[in-house]
């Protein structure tokens, strides 16, 4: 069984399309448990409309509202199935996205936590662009020490895993954050990976929390990498402070911090380094590396150029000189990144 979890607040403009997008799915074996976080809109009585034509339906409401957080706790401990499936309360999963997880995570035992593709759609619903992802757990291992490699509303997890080891979502992330916290310690313990299908349609509006609160969250993101990289990476020789720049230049959340970006290069490389040593038996290691060498390169590349620019460019020959190649083979992945 699949237990989704869905925390609503105030959500009556587009719950019942999203609750309609999990009753429908073409794998029927699931559960769903919408948690109404103290919202004082129609969203529990329509939730409640939902619930008297289909009994998969599980409504919890709390008195007063006390985050995403906390809502997808409760959630959890409610839940009965062997994976736990998020979804947001103003989103759409495809028919056919529980089949395909469930599928890859049956013939998969060692993935603990899987997500994939979503597209973009509009307040209205028109559907806009295909953010790229990250697929392969090295792939994913690396780029949570600077970022959530999963699509939140994608994801899906082994239930046992949080159960064993007492896992929760921690309630003083209220930024929206959550997610990225939550999945940086699930990583600790079970691998994960995401697949090449679109399973979601994501709604961006005004009212989100990561419209509402871009600055509070994009500073407690730096915050979680940071803890990330000392979880993850335990002997890096980088001061917090060091790596709080580079993870800023490398997201591009402080005109500062961009401006340093030649001068981060050795914090880059000393990074990959401690990854590399961490995870030596990897036989894809080296594919890795020339996605890492063409992030390197356009770190130093993308303009304002700054003092250090050639002195960074010599670094980076000498560690690859086919750089140029790597960062042409990813110029299709920067383009869709700034595409909406």
């Amino acid at each position: 069984m699949v237990s989704v979890i869905i925390p609503m607040f105030n959500s009556e403009r587009f719950i019942e399309g999203s609750i309609q997008s999990i009753l429908t799915q073409s794998y029927e074996n699931l559960e769903c448990i919408v948690v109404d976080d103290g919202s004082s809109d129609r969203s529990w009585e329509m939730a409640e409309g939902l619930q008297k034509i289909d009994s998969r339906i599980h409504l919890i409401r709390l008195a007063k509202n006390q985050g995403v957080a906390a809502a997808s706790n409760i959630a959890l401990q409610s839940a009965n199935g062997k994976y736990i499936a998020r979804m947001d309360a103003d989103d759409i999963s495809l028919a056919n996205r529980f089949s395909l997880q469930v599928s890859f995570m049956e013939a998969h035992p060692e993935v603990g936590v899987l997500g994939g593709k979503m597209r973009y759609m509009d307040e209205s619903g028109k559907l806009l662009g295909i953010p790229p992802i990250f697929q392969g757990d090295l792939s994913i291992r690396w780029h949570i020490l600077f970022e959530n490699p999963f699509f939140n509303p994608t994801i899906m997890f082994r239930k046992s895993i949080p159960d064993q080891y007492e896992l929760q979502y921690d309630t003083s992330a209220v930024y929206g954050e959550e997610d990225y916290d939550f999945l940086s310690r699930l990583l600790t313990l079970t691998k994960g990976e995401n697949l090449s299908e679109v399973l979601l349609h994501y709604r961006l509006h005004p009212s989100s929390l990561s419209y509402r609160f871009a600055r509070e969250r994009s500073e407690s993101v730096v915050n979680i990498s940071c803890r990330t990289v000392e979880m993850l990476l335990p002997d890096l020789d980088v001061s917090r402070e060091e790596f709080a720049h580079l993870q800023r230049a490398i997201r591009e959340t402080s005109a500062n911090d961009k401006r340093r970006r030649s001068r981060l290069l050795p914090v880059y490389f000393k990074l990959w380094d401690e990854f590399c040593r961490n995870h030596k038996s990897e036989s894809n290691l080296s594919s890795l590396e020339r996605e890492v060498i063409a992030w390197a390169a356009r770190m130093i590349l993308y303009p304002p150029f700054q003092n250090g620019t050639l002195k960074a460019l010599w670094l980076l020959t000498k560690t690859e000189w086919k750089w140029p190649f790597f960062l042409l083979g990813r110029l299709p992945y920067y383009l869709a990144r700034r595409q909406i």
